[in-house]
């Protein structure tokens, strides 16, 4: 009795996952949602900085985040997991995403280093986090940090020990992250050039890990951004000002209409937009088809331009259905994922020629740079 009932619960699942593969709810008309977390809150203060606490530099950010995103899209729904300084567990965080059945999780957070750092005062940049694989090496500092909180919940233990312990779930979230990996890490970068060239942030990279509680049980695309060191006191100023917040939430804003752009969502504005001062926006230009053979590529030992389209937590042979076709295919291995990528080009602008077409394909595929061989971010 138990067997079958397992069965049918992963036929159910598994039944589930087939029907958002092929009909996306957000192709069936509904608003794009966006849920934005404010981490940490109420009795879980997050990084100290020298006069000011991480969550609420968390929640100003957010709640003009909001504001922004609200201001522009009509079309784009936003959910807060807190619009106050209240406390919210991790898994209450994430429920509510589950609940407002969410195009994407953005959990804001500002970057720390321990006191015995003695860099501490002169750390900055931002960074964004997303799911690797189980078997990537992960920066564990940032993950004790933000997943302290869980700590601090009443009967913690009982809350995630064994969370959704079946191995029907397992199998139904193995597939489901790996089908979000891609959209995650297409977001990740998209927010990423932002924050360096319209907030002016240094680059630390789109990052990942297999540490972080949210993201590992995320069924939405899903991302964690640092947004910089509330430990140097001149980025603590930043973070705290007006002026500074108002730049970090318009960059994040220009990464989310442009990750909208690669799912074909048209630009609908309620209002004025900032500007988008990325030069990483691939040009809408005619491509000949992705089946053609690929531009000249440059001299190896040289800058070559990639068009990565997939990741996925196996190596696929050559060949594999799941390139739908594309040639000729290359991989990279990068935290425990293996990244495929297509083509060879000795520009940028040649890549984007060709990016066009690669999206009727995977949606989510953008232009990579590397230098002998190695992927420069």
């Amino acid at each position: 009795m138990k067997k079958m009932y397992h069965r049918s619960l992963a036929a159910v699942l598994m039944a589930f996952l087939v029907i958002s593969l092929l009909c996306p709810l957000s192709a069936m008309g509904k608003d794009f949602v966006v849920v934005i977390d404010a981490g940490h809150g109420g009795k879980d203060g997050g990084a100290p900085g020298s006069y000011s606490n991480e969550k609420d530099v968390n929640l100003a950010v957010a709640l003009r985040l909001g504001q922004e995103i609200k201001s522009r899209y009509k079309d784009v729904k936003v959910v807060y997991t807190r619009s106050t300084d209240v406390f919210v567990t991790i898994k209450g965080r994430m429920d509510k995403a589950k609940a407002a059945n969410a195009d994407l999780f953005i959990s804001l957070h500002c970057n720390s280093a321990a006191n015995s750092n003695p860099h501490r005062k002169s750390l900055a940049g931002t960074s964004v986090y997303v799911l690797g694989n189980h078997n990537a090496d992960d920066n564990i500092d940032l993950a004790m940090r933000e997943n302290s909180a869980i700590l601090l919940e009443d009967d913690y233990k009982t809350t995630y020990a064994g969370f959704d312990n079946s191995p029907e779930y397992y199998i139904f979230t193995e597939i489901n992250q790996t089908k979000m990996m891609g959209k995650s890490n297409s977001v990740a970068n998209e927010i990423q050039r932002q924050l360096v060239s319209h907030a002016g942030l240094a680059d630390k990279h789109v990052n990942e890990t297999s540490r972080l509680w949210l993201l590992l049980h995320s069924t939405m695309p899903a991302i964690l951004i640092e947004m910089d060191y509330i430990c140097n006191p001149t980025r603590e100023k930043f973070l705290n000002s007006k002026d500074g917040q108002r730049k970090i939430a318009e960059a994040i804003a220009n990464g989310i209409n442009n990750y909208r752009k690669t799912l074909g969502h048209k630009t609908d504005k309620a209002g004025a937009a900032s500007p988008d001062n990325s030069a990483a926006a691939a040009p809408e230009t005619a491509a000949p088809a992705a089946s053609e053979p690929a531009p000249k590529a440059a001299p190896k030992g040289g800058t070559v331009y990639k068009i990565q389209f997939l990741v996925s937590p196996k190596l696929l042979k050559d060949g594999s259905p799941q390139f739908k076709g594309l040639s000729p295919v290359s991989h990279y291995k990068e935290g425990g994922t293996y990244k495929y990528t297509y083509g060879e080009f000795p520009s940028q602008e040649a890549a984007a020629a060709q990016l066009k077409t690669v999206r009727k394909k995977f949606s989510d595929a953008f232009v990579i740079k590397t230098i002998d061989g190695r992927r420069v971010k």
